[in-house]
């Protein structure tokens, strides 16, 4: 009897099923946080002219033939003499490169250079904006070194791991940064960190274009597997994970430490726990909203509570400036507890000034801080801070009370336009995800007496296919008069101080002015995340042709309250 084709013994279908009801892990798992995603087995054998991500289809490309890479059964080879592929300037990497992995192998054997690069985003050189990040090597004798590095003005930052003298063997490199901190890791070992302060990197971008390959021409022959970039911070265990996944990939997994927590095995799915998948506003609930907030449903109150008084039982103080102090930073290299200009875009018709620029945008005396905004010869030129720096560190608060006593001038009367702002943070973290923003109050010096709400939702810098892809606005209106207010109209432009407050909740966004409630509406489902801060005075482009001499918003405090409830 001839032998039986395609019958699986009843073990190796028990382990076939087994396998297939407890898959292996693989990148894929943490959906939107993989932001690039190069894999060599995505091209067909031969030259390499183009290779695209399989995310976003970013094109890394040579047209130089003679500079071109190699598809081979094992991976894309980049022999020695300058064989690379070039990348386009990438303006928001400083925000969504947040880690990245690279499976390699380097041959050394004829390298002359003692030093260059393997991949670099926004270019190789000495520009502020450069490796963004980068993975570089080194060679001195008998010793190779891979270097993961990250730059901010300040500087770069360079991990340092001793490479085997084995041509074929396969490596895992993998550079993170999380909170301000540089990770490293080679092949699951001991992580590398950084120090001396917050790594920040700066946005746009200068210098020469990014690359994969070697900037110089008599570097290592290396081949490459796989190049992965990630947004959001990466976590320790996630790391282990992406490195485990690697090296298992590669066959080369008794290269792991030991004591790794993936030695044994391969990750499995059942091992990961994913996120819970991002929620936004639906259009029908949007359509609610939007009615409620446009008192347009007679069947609902928009100011069920007019008046009340502020009720802060149940809340401890978590944050509090009574700039006694300038504590307005630089974006990229303050150490705050503010930052700017960090969102320029605030301050309108006015350019954006930045926190050392003279004559001084930002002036604090005694206990009060002031946003000057005045014409130069270069035009009008004001302020804008938060409470986070360029790369989403800093404060901000899930939940609470977010108070600022102020006082703002009137000038003569056309075009100043103060606000403050809550914004979601995952607009430094989550590219793919809308963004939310909440205007606690703007004013405009033309209408002393109006009292300005606001919600946008903004679409993702990435647009995910089933969210918004243009802005969502409602806004409500308040005006301060005598017949609404009390006894004596208000005058938000009379410089003398007030109180401007937001109570968010799991139910209800609540504003107050001078302690009383104004308006309350339901809090969407954006807002149920850690919200940042910002403070601007901008100059109103409709009426900039009427602005002259100067305009003043003067802080006293800003006080952040959050419950006390546990959880």
């Amino acid at each position: 009897m001839g032998a039986l084709i395609g019958v699986q013994s009843p073990q190796a279908n028990a382990q076939a099923q087994a396998k297939a009801a407890d898959p292996l892990w693989a990148p894929e798992a943490l959906g939107e946080r993989v932001w690039l995603d190069w894999r060599a087995e995505d091209l067909a054998e031969g030259p390499v002219a183009e290779w695209k991500d399989r995310v976003a289809g970013l094109a890394a490309t040579q047209s130089d033939a003679a500079q071109q890479p190699l598809r081979t059964p094992d991976g894309v080879l980049f022999k020695s003499g300058g064989r690379r592929l070039t990348l386009a300037a990438l303006s928001r990497a400083y925000i969504a490169h947040r880690a990245m992995l690279m499976i390699f192998r380097a041959d050394f054997a004829d390298a002359a250079s003692a030093s260059g690069s393997f991949v670099s985003f926004n270019g190789y050189d000495e520009a502020p904006t450069s490796r963004q990040p980068g993975v570089f090597y080194a060679a001195s004798g008998s010793t190779r070194s891979v270097l993961p590095q990250w730059r901010d003005p300040r500087g770069h930052w360079a991990g340092n791991h001793a490479l085997t003298s084995d041509a074929s063997r396969w490596h895992v490199v993998l550079t993170r940064r999380v909170n301000g901190t540089a990770y490293s890791s080679l092949d699951g070992g001991p992580e590398q960190t950084s120090a001396g302060g917050m790594l920040c990197l700066p946005r746009g971008v200068t210098g020469t274009p990014g690359l994969i390959g070697d900037h110089g021409n008599q570097g290592p022959s290396w081949m490459l597997d796989c190049l992965l970039v990630l947004q959001d911070e990466l976590s320790e265990a996630d790391a282990q994970r992406l490195i485990a996944w690697g090296m298992w990939r590669k066959g080369v997994q008794t290269s792991l430490p030991a004591d790794h927590r993936y030695a044994d095995a391969a990750p499995k799915l059942s091992q990961f726990t994913p996120e819970p998948a991002f929620r936004e506003t639906s259009n029908s609930d949007w359509l609610t909203m939007k009615a409620y907030w446009e008192h347009k449903n007679p069947a609902q109150t928009l100011e069920q509570a007019y008046r009340s008084e502020l009720d802060l039982s149940g809340h401890r103080l978590v944050f509090e400036d009574h700039f006694t102090r300038l504590s307005i930073t630089d974006e990229v290299s303050g150490a705050g507890p503010w930052w700017s200009p960090v969102h320029p875009a605030a301050t309108g018709k006015a350019r954006t000034a930045r926190v050392a620029e003279q004559p001084a945008t930002f002036v604090q005396s005694g206990s009060e801080l002031t946003i000057r905004m005045q014409s130069g010869p270069k035009g009008w030129r004001s302020g804008v801070f938060t409470s986070v720096n360029l790369n989403g560190h800093g404060n901000a608060w899930k939940f609470g009370y977010f108070e600022f006593r102020a006082k703002v001038s009137r000038g003569n009367g056309f075009g100043a336009w103060p606000a403050f702002w809550l914004k979601s943070v995952n607009e430094f973290f989550r590219l793919t995800e809308s963004r939310l923003e909440l205007d606690l109050y703007e004013g405009y010096c033309s209408d002393p007496k109006g009292h300005h709400q606001a919600m946008h939702q903004w679409p993702a810098a990435r647009l995910v296919e089933g969210r918004i892809s243009k802005r969502r606005s409602v806004g409500n209106y308040t005006g301060l008069k005598a017949s609404r207010w009390g006894e004596h109209t208000v005058d938000l432009f009379d410089d003398a101080y007030h109180l401007y407050g937001m109570m968010l909740d799991e139910q209800w966004t609540r504003f107050y002015f001078d302690g009383l409630e104004l308006a309350r509406f339901p809090t969407p489902i954006e807002a149920k995340q850690p919200l940042f801060i910002l403070v601007d005075l901008a100059l109103l482009p409709q009426q900039a042709d009427k602005a002259s001499g100067s305009y003043e918003l003067t802080l006293d405090y800003i006080r952040v309250y959050q419950s006390s409830k546990p959880g």
